[in-house]
């Protein structure tokens, strides 16, 4: 065989093999099942909180658009402070009748102030005793004590001290009410306990004398001076004559 012959052949086969070795391509990996989505991704978003009303302050006592407004708003307090307004004819002119109905619809709404409010309208004799409305009072200075004991009472039972030493003051007397020793010395006793100093001087008293609760002059006198400490002069007196019990001074 002729060289030219052989180099032809060479360059044949060379050429058969190559294409025979050419490289395949990679196959494609099918892609698997996507994994399981976190945890976190599954659970729904919690509902967005509501934000907060924006805080609002009561109105002043001489305040009278902004009372106004604050009780068309439904803010109880600011009702009690306009029915003061009306109650007071100062600011604005006297309607005793507007007064006592914003109190009163204050005091229903669960106002303490509003309760005591209307009950010391009553007893100072500014509102009409025929108005006495829930309270069931008849007209006339007894039916103003019976409105004013039973709004001083509602006060009480809605936290206002002023209410229960009110109330207390009234059984004591009987005004409103049938004289009722016990039930004042559980009133005056209640705020008393909650740093009342007036309270504890009634209760001492009711100690001293015996009335409503039993006679025990050295409770009395524990009272008269709790009463001195908590800054009542009152209280430092009675608890000391020689000046012994002194309240506390800045």
């Amino acid at each position: 065989m002729h060289v030219r012959e052989l180099a032809q052949a060479l360059l044949v086969a060379l050429f058969l093999g190559g294409c025979g070795s050419a490289a395949a391509p990679a196959p494609r990996h099918a892609a698997g099942p996507a994994g399981p989505a976190p945890a976190a991704a599954l659970r729904a978003a919690p509902p967005a909180e509501p934000a907060p009303p924006p805080l609002r302050l009561p109105c002043e006592g001489d305040d009278l658009v902004g009372c106004t407004n604050g009780c068309a708003d439904h803010q109880i307090e600011d009702c009690v402070t306009l029915g003061s307004m009306y109650l007071g004819g100062a600011i604005v002119s006297m309607d005793v009748e507007r007064a006592v109905g914003l109190f009163k619809e204050a005091c229903v709404e669960g106002s303490a102030r509003g309760c005591l409010r209307l009950g010391d309208a009553y007893h100072d004799r500014l509102a009409r005793a025929d108005a006495a409305g829930a309270a069931g009072g008849a007209e006339g200075a007894g039916g103003a004590d019976e409105a004013a004991l039973y709004w001083h009472v509602r006060a009480c039972h809605a936290g206002a001290n002023l209410g229960c030493l009110a109330a207390g003051r009234a059984y004591l007397q009987g005004q409103g009410a049938g004289a009722d020793p016990g039930r004042a010395a559980a009133l005056f006793r209640r705020v008393c306990e909650r740093g009342n100093a007036p309270a504890c001087v009634e209760l001492g008293h009711l100690h001293a004398k015996g009335e409503g609760v039993e006679r025990d002059g050295s409770k009395a006198i524990e009272l008269f001076t709790k009463a001195c400490k908590l800054g009542l002069d009152e209280g430092c007196l009675l608890a000391s004559r020689s000046g012994d019990v002194l309240p506390p001074r800045d």
